[in-house]
């Protein structure tokens, strides 16, 4: 059978997990229709989600249709959880990108289709909910026009759209075709440009076939309408998902090839993990070990979406999706078997919010910590930071919305009653020049056996913390050469003011060791104290996360929301005016611009929108400190530093 794997994604509220549940129904693999206003839909399956009405997690789900079997994931539409659509994305072949008809075009559709139309996913887009007040397909097939440039071609017309008498006529399979289909098509099918040119005679099954074509290739994108609460174009969803997204055969054949895509954890907290095969068949009792690790795990269980529902068996073959239980030293992303060239690295945003966490009762601090170690298993971003010295824990976020769901979560599931610090912004470190330290072996200061030189040289901003050895494995062992790699990678996450190290790359250029005295741990306690010497000598300086906004208000208020972003220190990139409404484009510091959208709908009446998307780290102004306290030992004090090295040693 044929296999289909996708990804229903949008902006919260656009209707995406009704969608879900009426393309399970309509194929005929679940029996009863559920709706999240009653928390009894497939795919929200957690209490929390049934509770709030949102999805938290993706979740996968299956059906059939017409000879094809389709996995889905199930995204989540708010912003705070955009990390579980990043890991979906990894592995799907085809998406559905579903936009209210009303509220048509807002920051995350924004956001899903760039990524989506950047990593050549090929995309249906349905536009939900014509039967709501205001709704207007038309403007968001302008829109995606006009502001996302998206070549688009619309297979279906809206009728009595607003109403709840609205029903769609299908343009192109009726065999109506517009002039801009036939304008669309020229730019990508020469065969269609020629006959265009030449005013010679295009039949439907040319037209049809060319969008089905350039649609499995991400090159086009099919536009269907209905509202999913009532069925109203789900059958035609579903034949458009069949046609124009690309399929893959259920292959078993070759080597085992496959990613892990998350992780979760059963009712009596066996370790889940879900796979997405690329080739090759795995089974039951098959061992495997995370790539360059030694620990090896057996697969003692696996099940398969099929139908709704899930079901136990002895393989699982390439292109489906499945749960396996017993790798239970895999983590997210890790690869199953060999790496495969269809295994996508996507990179939407990171974390740029830092909260303290802590508990009312001191007897639940393992709990604490136990709880969010698991949390931060199933969401690598979550970034837990323990300071064992001070006795507190930090975790990085991307929103309120998730410290709650944080909060409910341990709650529910530890019984912990937690409390948060306020939330601040997460900052970053560089350096200026190239510099160099080094170590002598029995130096002054040095009381390990061993002698390590290194060198930092600055990198461009956004290309992250890279290592490098000079030193040959045939001198120093693999154990001593693993020990000085992973200090370096843990030192760098606390720099001179406390903030993660990055845009550097770090370079280990000599060492010595005593063959009969050495040991890793002399290098992996020595590293830290030369190699925050040599970025002290080359200068720090702070860098600030910003976000690429999009502000739209009536040309009335205009003048304001430039003295407001002023203030902000936002730049500009592109400002106008279209259709009476005052447009600006830039980057604003996230820091300066919290909450910035409240206010803006409280002076613009909720006509004023400002989009944005997590964009990067600049350089913070050369007035402006932010620091944050260290947890752990300091090498840049030596003195303290090897003492309680020594201390530690001697016990």
């Amino acid at each position: 059978m044929e296999i289909i794997n996708i990804g229903i994604l949008a902006h919260v509220d656009a209707g995406k997990t009704t969608v879900t549940e009426h393309l399970l129904y309509k194929s005929g693999s679940i029996k009863k229709l559920g709706r999240v206003d009653d928390g009894d839909t497939q795919t929200d399956s957690m209490e929390l989600e049934r509770s709030r009405g949102i999805t938290i997690k993706a979740s996968t789900i299956a059906y059939e249709w017409k000879g094809v079997k389709v996995n889905i994931i199930d995204t989540p539409g708010h912003m705070d959880f955009i990390a579980e659509v990043e890991r979906s994305l990894r592995v799907l072949d085809g998406a559905v990108l579903v936009i209210s008809a009303r509220e048509g075009i807002q920051s995350q559709t924004r956001i899903i289709l760039e990524i989506l139309m950047q990593m050549k996913i090929p995309t249906v887009i349905f536009i939900n909910k014509l039967d709501r007040m205001d709704a207007d397909s038309q403007k968001v097939i302008d829109e995606l026009k006009t502001e996302m440039l998206v070549k688009l071609v619309p297979i279906h017309k809206a009728i009595d759209e607003g109403t709840k008498n609205v029903r769609i006529e299908n343009t192109i399979l009726d065999n109506y075709v517009d002039e801009d289909v036939y304008e669309i098509l020229s730019d990508l099918d020469n065969s269609i440009l020629k006959k265009y040119i030449n005013e010679e005679a295009i039949t439907f099954e040319e037209v049809w076939q060319s969008i089905c074509k350039y649609s499995k290739e991400g090159s086009l994108y099919p536009v269907f309408m209905g509202v999913a609460l009532s069925g109203l174009g789900i059958e035609e969803l579903l034949d458009g998902i069949n046609k124009c997204l690309p399929t893959t055969n259920n292959c078993g054949e070759g080597e085992v090839s496959g990613v892990v895509y998350k992780i979760a954890r059963s009712n009596d907290n066996q370790k889940l993990a879900y796979i997405r095969m690329y080739r090759g068949t795995i089974k039951l009792r098959d061992t495997f070990k995370v790539m360059e690790g030694e620990t090896i795990d057996k697969i003692t269980k696996i099940q398969v979406f099929r139908n709704g529902k899930l079901c136990e068996t002895n393989k699982l073959m390439g292109g489906d999706m499945g749960i396996i239980s017993g790798l239970n030293h895999f983590r997210i992303g890790d690869i199953i078997g060999s790496p495969n060239e269809k295994i996508k690295n996507p990179s939407l945003t990171r974390p740029t919010l830092r909260v303290k966490v802590s508990v009312h009762e001191k007897e639940n601090k393992n709990k604490l910590f136990n709880g969010l170690l698991e949390l931060a298993e199933e969401d690598p971003l979550l970034e837990c930071d323990i300071d064992l010295i001070e006795n507190e824990v930090y975790i990085s976020i991307f929103g309120e919305i998730q410290m709650e769901i944080i909060k409910d979560l341990l709650s529910s599931k530890h019984g912990i009653d937690l409390n948060f610090s306020e939330v601040m912004t997460i900052y970053k470190e560089t350096i200026i020049q190239k510099e160099s330290a080094s170590a002598n072996m029995f130096g002054r200061t040095n009381p390990f056996y061993a002698a390590v030189d290194f060198e930092v040289e600055p990198l461009k901003r956004g290309e992250g913390l890279k290592y490098v050895s000079q030193v040959s494995s045939g001198y120093l062992s693999k154990s001593f050469q693993n020990a000085v790699e992973e200090a370096v990678f843990q030192t760098c996450r606390q720099g001179i003011y406390g903030w993660e190290i990055t845009d550097v790359l770090i370079t280990f250029k000599d060492a010595i060791y005593d063959s009969v005295m050495s040991t890793p741990s002399d290098f992996r306690n020595l590293t830290p104290m030369v190699l925050m010497e040599a970025i002290y000598k080359a200068k720090v300086k702070l860098l600030e996360p910003i976000y690429e906004f999009h502000l739209k208000v009536p040309n009335e208020a205009g003048s304001r929301v430039v003295v407001d972003l002023q203030n902000m220190r936002a730049t500009f990139s592109e400002t106008g005016s279209m259709d009476n409404q005052f447009y600006i484009k830039g980057y604003i510091p996230i820091e300066t611009s919290k909450n910035y959208n409240i206010k803006l709908a409280s002076f613009t009446e909720g006509k004023g929108i400002f989009y944005t998307k997590f964009y990067g780290y600049i350089d913070l102004p050369e007035d402006v400190i932010k620091s944050k306290s260290k947890y752990g030992l300091d090498p840049l004090n030596k003195r303290k530093y090897l003492l309680q090295k020594s201390s530690a040693i001697k016990n």
